[in-house]
């Protein structure tokens, strides 16, 4: 997911205890959510998209290759480094178990995104150019929402795909990350990790809320037709 981005560059001394606890919330909040939502894929309560996971795993070996290749080895990164490694291998884990073998189809929009995605990745890898790296980790993480919006949108009369609880708690630690930027170092280009997951986030919301109410419709619409 990589949301938690924004509260990794605060390096001001005077704003260390608040980056600190920043951090121990998001990384307690990250390891919540994640243990909800694997429970509820294992419960068939939810049916999130593996493509989404897939990318949001490319994002996640982008950022640990590039931390690790940094010189910036502070605890904090490195905490929120290892929750969000570990969250979306977990959950991707988990998708592939309920699978039990079955085959994954992907939609054209699923394949298009993976091989952007792919793309992306590759050219930071061989080009080793900081610049790539930002545009092309911007991009994968970007286009790993593609397939949840475009299973949001494609309404059907059953429960979402995406629980609201997860997201709603993804805007909050975005907003979390871009708070600490604004009040620490004011490094713009910081901030446009957890302001795109912010929006990002939102939408996916959004496009939650928007599947409730045509399904509550729906039930209202069954209920009033005459037998």
């Amino acid at each position: 997911m990589l949301y938690v981005e924004g509260c990794r560059g605060v390096r001001t001394p005077n704003l260390m205890n608040t980056s600190n606890v920043s951090a121990i919330i998001v990384v307690l909040l990250v390891f919540y959510v994640g243990i909800r939502y694997c429970i509820k894929i294992l419960r068939k309560e939810i049916s999130p998209r593996v493509a989404t996971w897939l990318i949001f795993e490319i994002g996640v070996v982008m950022s640990l290759a590039s931390y690790l290749a940094g010189h910036d080895h502070s605890l904090v990164k490195a905490a929120l480094n290892a929750a969000d490694s570990v969250q979306v291998t977990v959950i991707l884990l988990t998708l592939l178990i309920e699978q039990r073998g079955r085959q994954i189809r992907f939609t054209r929009y699923e394949l298009v995104s993976l091989w952007i995605s792919g793309i992306a990745a590759a050219a930071w890898m061989i080009t080793k150019t900081g610049w790539i790296g930002f545009v092309g980790f911007q991009s994968v993480m970007s286009i790993a929402y593609v397939p949840t919006i475009e299973s949001l949108w494609r309404w059907k009369p059953e429960a979402s795909p995406e629980p609201k609880e997860k997201w709603a708690i993804n805007v909050f630690i975005a907003s979390v990350g871009l708070v600490v930027d604004i009040t620490g170092r004011h490094d713009f280009l910081a901030m446009v990790y957890p302001l795109r997951a912010l929006i990002l986030c939102v939408l996916v919301v959004v496009l939650i809320n928007r599947w409730e109410q045509k399904s509550k419709a729906n039930v209202g619409q069954i209920e009033i037709e005459p037998r």
